[in-house]
């Protein structure tokens, strides 16, 4: 230690450190999170329950020897530690710059590995199998995001709802989604795979509850001013109870024809929970190809205007052959190949 230099305080630092050790412990207090992607309810969730610790595992490789070495080197070179070495000329070591090196790249190498493969794993189109095989049969729910409710309609059931999803457990349920407006985000965290909704396109999830219970459903991309208050429930419940569930859907005496529908999706947060019976079969159909108002939906569009792209004298030919083009671009070919040679 050089000659004059005053010592810093060691009762400095353990009084900042005990001060943020309090503040960090206040603040995950009082957050109020209950944790919902570390208590999953299906398998899609538990399994990116073991990513997500996986993946933080990882990362505290490097991260947990520097605090440590931090806290170390702070009180052996404190200044009033004569016995420390002083190397103020220290510029380079090759240990120390390929332990730097080989421990990030190693670990960037296995989240890379891991992130490829779970990504095919949890293929949000992937099917999943049934708990046991009384319930093997997946159900089939279409959804629609509008500003700012969620719309979920049963097409084998014939009947919609209004910020409220049942599922029957150990039962897969495939989604089916859309967006009538924005671009939007359809999640349950318990149940895992975000996965967007936008206009004009279809996207696929796979998913099932494996116990009985409630589930948070929300609406994780920023969609405009009633954006916070867009959830839903999602109840799992046993398969007698889905059905009473089914039932008491089907007494309402609203049904989801095209004149619901236009009123439903005028912007606003539904007030609750609304339930119809007697859904339009093509009401998903149209909402997709933005033709609930009756004019022409833009996939029949596409098909007219693709049509319209063949010229008149192809309509109806059958389709060439190799040949037929070969002989076409080269005429003079087969000429050629009989014309005996003159010497």
């Amino acid at each position: 230690m050089s000659a004059g230099a005053k010592p810093y305080p060691l009762k400095n630092i353990v009084r900042r450190s005990i001060l943020a050790t309090v503040a960090v412990t206040a603040g995950l207090g009082l957050s109020g999170c209950q944790m919902a992607l570390l208590d999953p309810a299906g398998p899609v969730g538990a399994q990116e329950k073991d990513l997500i610790i996986l993946a933080v595992l990882l990362m505290l490789i490097p991260v947990v020897p520097v605090i440590f070495m931090t806290l170390w080197f702070a009180w052996r070179y404190r200044a009033s530690n004569s016995k420390a070495t002083y190397a103020p000329d220290f510029e380079h070591s090759n240990r120390i710059e390929a332990v730097v090196w080989a421990i990030p790249t190693l670990i960037i190498l296995v989240l890379g590995t891991v992130t490829w493969v779970s990504t095919h794993q949890l293929d949000p189109r992937a099917k999943l199998a049934a708990a046991t095989q009384t319930n093997a049969t997946p159900i089939e729910v279409e959804v629609v995001s509008l500003d700012w409710k969620w719309l979920f309609i049963y097409p084998e059931q014939n009947i919609a709802t209004v910020n409220e999803l049942a599922l029957p457990v150990g039962r897969p349920v495939h989604f089916k989604l859309t967006s009538a407006t924005v671009m939007n985000s359809f999640f349950i965290p318990q149940l895992g795979s975000q996965i967007y909704t936008m206009t004009g396109m279809e996207t696929q999830l796979n998913l099932r509850a494996d116990r009985v219970g409630l589930f948070d459903g929300i609406s994780a991309n920023y969609s405009g001013e009633g954006f916070a208050g867009m959830k839903f429930q999602a109840r799992a419940m046993s398969d007698a109870d889905f059905d009473a569930w089914v039932a008491k859907a089907k007494t309402s005496t609203a049904p989801l024809d095209t004149a619901a529908y236009t009123t439903l999706s005028k912007r606003g947060m539904a007030t609750g929970t609304a339930y119809f019976s007697g859904v339009d079969p093509m009401l998903f159909h149209k909402v997709l190809n933005n033709c609930t108002d009756g004019k022409l939906c833009s996939g029949d569009a596409m098909k007219m205007a693709a049509f319209k792209a063949k010229s008149p004298e192809q309509c109806g030919k059958p389709a060439k052959t190799t040949k037929t083009i070969e002989a076409e671009a080269s005429p003079l070919e087969p000429a050629r190949q009989n014309t005996p040679v003159k010497s």
